[in-house]
């Protein structure tokens, strides 16, 4: 069964900028095209979760940044120009720093990045974002990585890091996949197609109603279990 994954940018403001979520299957057929017809790149559990769950997202950014140590014993984070595209006069509407009470580890900052990338489906799915690999460089954060369901909550995803080795610059670069995301369901043979939808008035209002729960109450677990009439259609 092929199940049609909607998607959309949360924000019409530049949103020309964002790329479109990129099969992991370009790729890896590229890289595998030359190889022999038996090994580990020909068998079916590979190209099962390769070539129909997983997806690419791109940084729509070029960002780097320094953090530096106060007195106060305090971190100071910039940005690092003129390798920082972002003009500094917006960088911190894209950018926010977790108070450190907040951080998994006291000595490590947790930063998010604005990515409004919205997924949604009419019967229920899962999303799963994970760390993407990087051939490229060695990095100093890594992705806190989550799952959600797209079936009965509709929110923009994070792109929250925890910057574990801050004597090194924390760098992004425009067209890098700086994440990925992988759908399931309950059923393991299905496979997964990706339609982009325009952000229309029926969608704003389902974002709208997931946004900033969080932080109005608990345990939101059974709240998102049952936060979708099933009658909405989101991709009709």
């Amino acid at each position: 069964m092929i199940i049609d994954i909607g998607w959309c940018i949360a924000e019409e403001l530049s949103s020309s900028i964002f790329f479109e979520p990129q099969s992991s299957q370009i790729n890896f057929k590229k890289k595998s095209s030359n190889v022999k017809s038996e090994g580990v790149v020909r068998c079916p559990a590979v190209h099962n979760l390769t070539l129909n769950r997983i997806f690419n997202i791109r940084s729509p950014y070029t960002i780097k940044l320094k953090a530096i140590e106060t007195s106060e014993h305090k971190i100071d984070i910039r940005g690092v120009y003129p390798d920082t595209e972002v003009d500094a006069s917006i960088l911190p509407s894209i950018i926010s720093i977790e108070p450190r009470e907040l951080w998994i580890d006291k000595n490590i900052p947790i930063l998010q990045f604005k990515m409004p990338y919205v997924f949604f489906s009419d019967i229920p799915v899962w999303i799963n974002q994970l760390e993407a690999p990087s051939q490229k460089i060695i990095k100093s954060w890594s992705l806190i990585q989550g799952r959600f369901d797209i079936y009965s909550w509709q929110r923009s995803l994070n792109f929250a890091t925890q910057w574990f080795d801050i004597k090194k610059d924390f760098y992004i670069k425009r067209g890098d996949p700086i994440f990925q995301i992988f759908f399931d369901t309950t059923e393991a043979s299905n496979e997964f197609k990706l339609k982009k939808v325009i952000l229309d008035e029926k969608i704003k209002r389902r974002i709208a109603s997931c946004e900033g729960v969080t932080k109005l109450i608990k345990n939101t677990g059974q709240l998102i279990s049952s936060n979708r009439d099933p009658n909405l259609k989101l991709l009709q």
